[in-house]
């Protein structure tokens, strides 16, 4: 009997620790959704042999922080909804609705939506040349 109660107490005490060790490692790792990325457009440019332009709206979920990045070519951000905030080695700046972020060639940068609760929605306009990478990760 005295048996039966000290097992029966070990293997409470294990699931009662188990489980609130499962929801601590719960509580740690929160998910946050991926970039929903939409292609508008994507075409060479009459007039300019080898350059082709590509347009995309991006619907940034809260609490997203991209990777760092570069453009090789122009890339103009225009903010829907929600603020960019845009983090280089020069600084960090915020952008909202209305607003037009013109991103410095071959500058590496992190885009994120630091908002909580808020979506943040972007149409970006690149050009680069056709065939090449128009985004370099960068470490």
């Amino acid at each position: 009997m005295y048996t039966k109660r000290v097992v029966s107490a070990a293997l409470t005490a294990g699931l009662f620790l188990g489980a609130s060790g499962l929801q601590g490692v719960q509580a740690q790792v929160e998910y946050v959704p991926k970039v929903i990325a939409t292609t508008l457009h994507e075409g060479e440019l009459p007039g300019m042999d080898g350059k082709e332009m590509i347009v995309k709206h991006f619907a940034i979920p809260p609490g997203f922080i991209g990777g760092k990045h570069l453009h090789p070519g122009p890339v103009f951000v225009y903010v829907l909804e929600g603020v960019l905030t845009v983090e280089t080695e020069a600084g960090t700046e915020s952008y909202g609705p209305g607003e037009l972020y013109p991103e410095a060639l071959n500058t590496a940068m992190v885009g994120r939506n630091l908002s909580a609760s808020e979506d943040l929605e972007i149409l970006v306009f690149q050009v680069g040349d056709v065939g090449k990478p128009m985004m370099v990760k960068v470490d």
